[in-house]
C-alpha cells in the first residue's frame, strides 16, 4: 500500500512539473524583447554621361560610322587634293562633352586594312591624334579630366580633336609605294573614335 501510494505522488509531482514546464512555455512565448523597425529609401545621383562627337561638316557621328574628310595639305611637287609619299593630311572632329560629369578617355584608331590589301606597307602611314595640345599615337588614350571637380561647361568641355595621316617616304619602301602609285585609288580609310568614361586608380 505504502507503494503504491508512493508511486502515484511520484506521478503527481512528475506530472506537477510537466505543467510548471509547460506553463512557463506558454507564458514565456507572449513576451518578447522591445524592437523597432523602420524602412529608410536611400537616393543617389547618377553622374552624366553626354558625350557628343561631330564631324567637320556638323554631321554628329557618335555611334555611326560616317565618312571623315581629310584635307591634303598644300605641296609644290603633288596635284592638290593627292596624297603621295612626303605628304600630309588632316581632318578634325569636335569631341563635346560639355554637362559630362565624368573624366573622359578619348581615342582614335585607323584602320589601315584597305591599305594592306593594295601591296602597301601600312606602316608608313603614320596617324596622330592631337587633343587640347597633347599628340599622341593612334590607339593610345588621352584623358580629358575634369576641371575643379565640376561638369564640362560649354567654355572648357568643346575639343578640337586634328586627326593628321602622314605618308611618309622611305626609299627602303620604293617597291610598296610604287605599287599604290600605280594603282591610284581612292583610299577608304575607317577611323574609330571612342570616348569613355576615365576610370582612375
Amino acid at each position: 500500500m505504502a507503494n503504491t501510494e508512493r508511486r502515484s505522488r511520484t506521478r503527481r509531482g512528475i506530472l506537477v512539473a510537466l505543467l510548471l514546464v509547460l506553463l512557463v512555455y506558454i507564458i514565456g512565448s507572449t513576451y518578447a524583447r522591445y524592437s523597432t523597425q523602420g524602412v529608410a529609401t536611400a537616393t543617389i545621383q547618377v553622374a552624366k554621361w553626354a558625350v557628343a562627337i561631330t564631324a567637320d561638316d556638323g554631321t554628329d557621328v557618335t555611334d555611326t560610322t560616317l565618312p571623315i574628310t581629310f584635307a591634303v595639305q598644300s605641296n609644290t611637287n603633288v596635284v592638290p587634293n593627292k596624297i603621295a609619299p612626303a605628304v600630309t593630311a588632316v581632318a578634325e572632329v569636335e569631341l563635346d562633352l560639355t554637362g559630362t560629369e565624368v573624366a573622359v578617355d578619348f581615342d582614335a584608331v585607323i584602320d589601315q586594312s584597305n591599305i594592306a590589301t593594295l601591296g602597301a606597307s601600312s606602316d608608313k602611314l603614320v596617324f596622330t591624334v592631337e587633343v587640347d595640345g597633347n599628340t599622341y599615337t593612334s590607339g593610345t588614350s588621352q584623358t580629358i579630366p575634369l576641371e575643379n571637380n565640376a561638369a564640362f561647361t560649354a567654355a572648357n568641355g568643346k575639343k578640337t580633336v586634328t586627326l593628321t595621316l602622314t605618308w611618309e617616304n622611305d626609299d627602303e619602301n620604293n617597291v610598296d609605294d610604287t605599287t599604290m602609285g600605280k594603282a591610284a585609288p581612292t583610299l577608304t580609310i575607317p577611323v574609330t573614335l571612342t570616348a569613355k568614361q576615365h576610370i582612375g586608380a
